[in-house]
């Protein structure tokens, strides 16, 4: 796996200033030879959520080079997985944003900045994307789009587990 190019994952969520910048500093920062990543929004917010930013900051991944940016900036690119992160994103527009041979999946969570504890959400849906990403390596062995089932799996039985209130 170290002599292929890394794969290239597109996160998208609706504001693109929180859960898909969380996951596209994350990518590349646990699996630095085997992933790089991207990230859009529908609707981008304009700039990052200072909260995703200091998430990242408390847990030592880089950060400076993110930015909240539109399908525009990211639909030339070559992806091969596209991510949603959030049911809007998934039910919305995304359907327009494609790249020829790429698989699409959803990795449902909440958005931080909407939650009751959004320092605590943000920690959170940090952590389930960690667990996700994890589980998409740990499978390197098998198809692109079981992989990406697989990880999808575990977004969905985190949501159910944590209590987001």
């Amino acid at each position: 796996m170290a002599d292929m190019p890394p794969l290239r994952l597109l996160f998208v969520c609706t504001g693109n200033s929180a859960r898909s910048l969380l996951a596209e500093a994350l990518a590349p920062h646990l699996f630095p030879e085997h992933l790089a990543a991207g990230s859009a929004g529908s609707h981008p917010a304009g700039q990052p959520h200072p909260l995703a930013m200091e998430t990242l900051k408390n847990h030592g991944v880089p950060h400076g080079h993110l930015n909240s940016k539109g399908f525009e900036a990211v639909q030339d690119e070559p992806w091969d997985v596209i991510v949603t992160l959030c049911d809007a994103a998934q039910a919305g527009p995304c359907p327009q944003l494609s790249a020829p041979g790429a698989i699409t999946t959803h990795w449902g969570f909440p958005d931080p900045p909407a939650a009751k504890d959004p320092e605590g959400c943000f920690e959170r849906v940090r952590g389930g994307i960690e667990q996700c990403l994890r589980i998409f390596m740990a499978q390197a062995d098998r198809p692109l789009a079981e992989r990406a089932k697989a990880a999808a799996a575990v977004a969905e039985r985190f949501c159910l587990a944590e209590n987001w209130a």
